[in-house]
């Protein structure tokens, strides 16, 4: 009796449609013929990892199933799946046998609403218009082959009457016919294509419109999971799944304190998805892997040397036919979260569960990407106009502050920060609101930092420290007996003021020229201070002529001006009387 129970009970699920299958339950159990019994399970979404352009949708839940075996249909999945990338994991209980998709079109529902009517009227004289340019030209690429098929006859017949009797006024008109009717198939080729793209666009207009109105056939897709059971019971099940219009991007928000020495930032991701299905309270894992990238590199394909021909003509062919608030920014905003709050602090077992929640990502990845894993849930509805943003990072760096001046090329003094990210982040490039202070200074753009990496951010302009720049002197001169020789010298002086109430370090830039000819000398004489040594400057810009200074400018004594610091250095270039020099500037 209970065996025919069950056999009834498969029956029914079978001759079920696909949107009416009966849920998961403690009752569905398997007949005796093995086959599997066709079942809906209700899988919510638990977590999502996110590329940059793409995301991983895991839907995971437990289904109670009897003894035997189960086809689990799962969806319906959005429009924007990928069914290629369909994947599924069974627990403890249960064994996976096969992973496929379905697509169900359903049909279209009866409407004595005129507007459906009209559209649908629409739909199929546009896709009549369509056909009949399809057929027009198929047409006329079987003309084309024709008309080619009588170019070769003619041209065979002619080469077998040369010096015989072959008749030029015959051939003349022969080609004459050749070549008019390709220039008229030529013609009508270019207005077909015309009228092909303007029949593309009518049908996709009315199939919105008829989707507009209520009217088009819904498509549902699916994922059947195949599962065996065998003992029964509570069995874990997960699906997993691309989807496309889903992305996220790192955003900065820097704060310097060069008075304090401090420097703070904010690493956000914005996340933006418009996948078709809402992620409520999702695990979030963001990673900077893009899984539609080739895994290999491109071919390199042989290179051959031939010997030239010069091309046949011929008569010209006519072309082929067409063939809300985020969690942590919730808890940060919470009066019970602050310090002082009834129920907050480090103490109780709610101040530790909020700050889990705004705590660092975790980071993980073993390969070339790396992942973030939000340590708190994450919830976006689908929208294409909404971006949301929650906190991977929070970083206090340990910066170096130099004001740099270059005043050949600048009058003004800019505030530099270097930091090395001593923090397990990669930081990736992007967009960062930059502030000095409590003062916003506007955006600026971050390079792709790895852990270890150096890191170099510009602050603007620091207006108390002054820079100016003077060629002081510039005399020519003219020098031997027999073989005459022209030269210049110039005396320059850069001077540099400091009124900040604190000490600063501050580089200052300027360059004398390089000769590219050892007919050309430059010498450079009496520099005070001496330029920097540091080995990077010495091994990179030195060489191109560049010049560097460190210098350390003293705080503003009260009540006093402040003293400058001066650099000054002279150059001499010589070249023979006989020659053109270009390029000496002052």
């Amino acid at each position: 009796m209970r065996t025919a129970t069950l056999a009834l009970s498969a029956a029914i699920a079978l001759l079920s449609p696909p949107f009416l299958l009966p849920a998961a339950t403690a009752f569905a159990a398997q007949d005796d013929t093995d086959r599997p019994v066709a079942i809906r399970a209700e899988l919510p979404i638990t977590s999502v990892t996110l590329y940059r352009g793409r995301a991983a949708v895991t839907r995971e839940g437990k289904t109670t199933l009897g003894f035997g075996v189960f086809e689990l249909r799962v969806g319906p999945l959005p429009e924007a799946a990928d069914l290629d990338s369909v994947q599924a994991k069974v627990g403890t209980g249960g064994r996976l046998l096969e992973v496929k998709t379905e697509t169900v079109v359903k049909p279209s529902p009866t409407s004595d609403s005129p507007r459906v009517r009209e559209a649908l009227a629409r739909v199929e004289a546009a896709q009549a218009r369509v056909a009949e340019v399809e057929r027009r030209m198929a047409n006329n690429a079987a003309a084309q082959k024709t008309i080619d098929s009588i170019a070769a006859k003619v041209s065979d017949d002619a080469s077998k009457s040369m010096g015989g009797s072959l008749d030029p006024e015959k051939l003349r008109t022969q080609l004459s016919f050749i070549e008019s009717e390709r220039e008229r198939l030529t013609a009508a080729v270019l207005g077909l294509k015309k009228e092909a793209k303007d029949a593309a666009g009518e049908l996709a207009a009315a199939q919105n419109a008829l989707a507009a109105a209520g009217g088009a056939p819904p498509i549902e897709r699916f994922a059947l999971v195949t599962v065996v059971a065998p003992e029964g019971g509570d069995i874990p099940v997960g699906v997993t799944y691309l989807v496309s219009n889903a992305s996220w991007a790192p955003t900065y928000t820097v704060r310097g304190d060069p008075d304090k020495g401090t420097l703070a930032l904010e690493f956000d991701a914005t996340v933006m998805q418009a996948t078709g299905e809402d992620w409520n309270d999702v695990a979030l894992l963001l990673s900077t892997s893009q899984p539609t990238r080739a895994a290999n590199p491109r071919e390199i394909g042989p290179a051959y040397l031939e010997v030239y021909q010069p091309p046949v003509v011929a008569s010209r062919m006519a072309p082929g036919a067409p063939a809300p608030m985020m969690a942590a920014e919730m808890a940060d905003a919470a009066p019970e979260n602050r310090p002082g709050s009834p129920g907050g602090g480090e103490g109780g077992a709610r101040g530790k569960r909020l700050a889990g929640m705004a705590a660092n990502a975790d980071v993980g990845g073993t390969g070339p990407a790396v992942e973030y894993r939000i340590p708190r849930t994450f919830t976006a509805a689908s929208d294409a106009n909404a971006e949301r943003r929650t906190r991977v990072a929070s970083i206090d760096a340990t910066p170096q502050f130099t004001l740099v001046a270059r005043p050949l090329v600048d009058p003004d003094v800019y505030l530099r920060a270097r930091f090395r990210n001593e923090t397990p982040f990669l930081l990736l490039p992007g967009a960062a609101r930059m502030y000095l202070g409590s003062d916003s200074i506007g955006q600026a753009a971050l390079a792709e930092t790895p852990v270890g990496g150096e890191l170099e951010l510009w602050f603007g302009k620091e207006p108390r420290v002054t820079v100016k720049r003077e060629l002081v002197a510039k005399r020519g001169s003219e020098s031997g007996v027999f073989s005459k020789s022209k030269g210049t010298e110039r005396d320059y002086r850069i001077s540099v003021t400091n009124t900040l109430a604190r000490a600063t370090d501050i580089e200052v830039w300027d360059r004398i020229p390089v000769s590219r000819d050892e007919k050309i000398k430059v010498e450079t004489r009496e520099m005070s201070p001496a330029t920097a040594t540091d080995e990077k400057y010495v091994r990179d810009a030195k060489p191109q002529g560049l010049l560097k200074w460190v210098l350390s400018l003293p705080a503003r004594a009260d009540g006093k001006d402040a003293k400058p610091a001066t650099i000054s250095w002279r150059t001499r270039t010589s070249w023979p009387e006989d020659i053109a020099v270009i390029g000496d500037v002052d």
